[in-house]
């Protein structure tokens, strides 16, 4: 079923979310403050049924203006990398103050259709389950194994904390769009928000068990499977085992 305006405000906040320092939510829209200085608020113009960029400026330069917009536009196209950012219109405003809207087209082609093809077999059953979390043969054993020496029995959890210190929400996005994960994933927005919430062991545990409580659906562990499969070194191994071993206990109560 296609997602409604909000849900694609919600998908545009969730990729946000792990990118710009600052975003505020504000009534259902929200507010986006980027390390350039610039600011924008997105938000749902039901007049219009469009989703809505809005940009704000004291700037009296005519030229300057224009060159912070192109600078706005190209950055919003960046971070919303499954959008199209149209141009910005002036609209009437207060004294001394300029404001512009531009419309966000969200790729539906990108956003709402599966782009996953590698062929996990069944996902669900106990062996696929057995068989996914057991090394190939002859192969050496993982370095997250807590019998490691490389882990000197370090958790999991903090062997998590410990990789994801290593990399900025840049990283992160690159690595979700390597493993093929669409943009409306659940899977996607449940590591987006533990990369968010990882401050420590305890409370990315803590967010962890959250989003393994929202992945109820086939797709979604579908998905999960597929990345516990096919990623077994990278920063974002350690989480993905946790989620995985979250969602599949949750199962097995």
């Amino acid at each position: 079923m296609p997602q409604t305006l909000n849900e694609k405000v919600d998908i545009i906040r969730e990729n946000l979310l792990a990118g710009p320092p600052d975003l505020m939510d504000v009534g259902g829209s929200f507010r986006v403050n980027f390390e350039s200085g610039q600011s924008v608020y997105i938000y749902v113009e039901t007049y219009d049924n469009a989703i809505i960029a809005r940009f704000d400026t004291r700037e009296t330069d005519p030229v300057k203006r224009y060159q912070e917009m192109e600078a706005l536009r190209r950055l919003l196209a960046r971070e919303i990398s499954f959008a199209s950012i149209n141009e910005f219109d002036e609209i009437p405003s207060g004294k001394d103050r300029f404001a512009y809207t531009a419309e966000i087209v969200v790729d539906e082609s990108v956003v709402f259709h599966e782009t996953i093809t590698y062929d996990a077999g069944p996902v669900l059953d106990d062996e696929y389950r057995e068989t996914a979390d057991a090394p190939p043969a002859g192969a050496p054993s993982s370095s997250l194994d807590s019998a490691s020496p490389s882990v000197s029995g370090m958790s999991l959890a903090e062997k998590a904390i410990e990789e994801l210190e290593t990399i900025d929400g840049k990283m992160l996005r690159q690595s979700l769009d390597m493993m093929n994960l669409r943009r409306s994933s659940g899977v996607r927005m449940a590591l987006t928000r533990i990369f968010r919430n990882a401050v420590d062991a305890e409370e990315l545990m803590a967010a962890t068990m959250d989003e393994a409580e929202k992945l109820t659906s086939g797709a979604d562990r579908e998905d999960l499977s597929i990345i516990k499969a096919i990623n077994t070194e990278g920063f974002l191994t350690p989480v993905i085992d946790l989620l995985y071993d979250a969602v599949m206990d949750g199962d097995a109560d």
